[in-house]
């Protein structure tokens, strides 16, 4: 009797912890649907409205070109990063693919015209005063599994990329986004701002290759380096 008890008061306690996990599971999906709703559109002027503003650079590598406004359609190439496309028209309605809400964009690469989906495209793209060829696009990265919103920078040359950085924030948007201007280009590396409210990091520093983010700079004007947290900065005449 004992036993058959004992069994029966686990049994109680196995499908109550399963009714708990599913009741957790619920709120998460709750939480993170409620989340993802709220996003903002990444959206773009077309080529009707701005023959300047409607020229883009993308901000994913192999970017598929599909022959409809879906993921669905059917997929006629792939796309380098770093890219220029010329937006001709965008879909009627949004679409909010890995946590990036946006709407589809109709291009024309050579004789193929299709669409791109808008999470792809640079929001904003910087041309590196240490090397023309060398770009840094900006969009945003969805979200992380802590609901947290994610933007991305990467730097890219020639069609690949060379490194990529994930940071998070609630409040930047690509307006906020420069290459600081230096007069002094020798140094080999470059400084983006990320304005004034972005989570105790305002920088990244693009050097030796490297993305990395940091949270002050420090000017100098000895011969030594300054080291501002992540990454070496120079301010002077002399690198390192």
């Amino acid at each position: 009797m004992k036993t058959l008890k004992n069994n029966q008061e686990q049994k109680t306690l196995s499908t109550s912890k399963r009714i708990v996990q599913s009741l957790l599971i619920a709120a998460v999906l709750l939480i993170a649907s409620d989340v993802f709703s709220q996003t903002k559109e990444v959206e773009f002027e077309v080529y009707t409205n701005s023959a300047t503003k409607a020229s883009k650079y993308l901000l994913g590598d192999d970017v598929a070109l599909r022959d409809c406004a879906s993921v669905h359609c059917e997929q006629l190439t792939t796309i380098n990063i770093g890219t220029n496309v010329r937006l001709l028209a965008k879909s009627s309605t949004p679409q909010t693919i890995n946590g990036v809400t946006s709407r589809w964009y109709k291009i024309k690469m050579g004789p193929q015209v299709g669409w791109i989906f808008g999470g792809m495209i640079s929001q904003k793209t910087m041309i590196s005063q240490t090397n023309p060829e060398i770009k840094f696009v900006f969009g945003e990265a969805g979200f992380d599994f802590k609901g947290n919103k994610q933007f991305q920078v990467r730097a890219i040359k020639n069609g690949k990329q060379i490194d990529k950085l994930v940071f998070k924030s609630e409040r930047l948007n690509h307006e906020e986004i420069s290459l600081m201007n230096q007069k002094e280009s020798k140094f080999n590396r470059d400084v983006i701002t990320l304005g004034d409210a972005i989570d105790n990091s305002s920088y990244i520093v693009f050097k030796n290759n490297e993305l990395q983010k940091t949270n002050t700079l420090v000017a100098d004007t000895s011969s030594k380096p300054i080291y501002s947290g992540l990454s070496y900065v120079l301010c002077n005449e002399e690198d390192n």
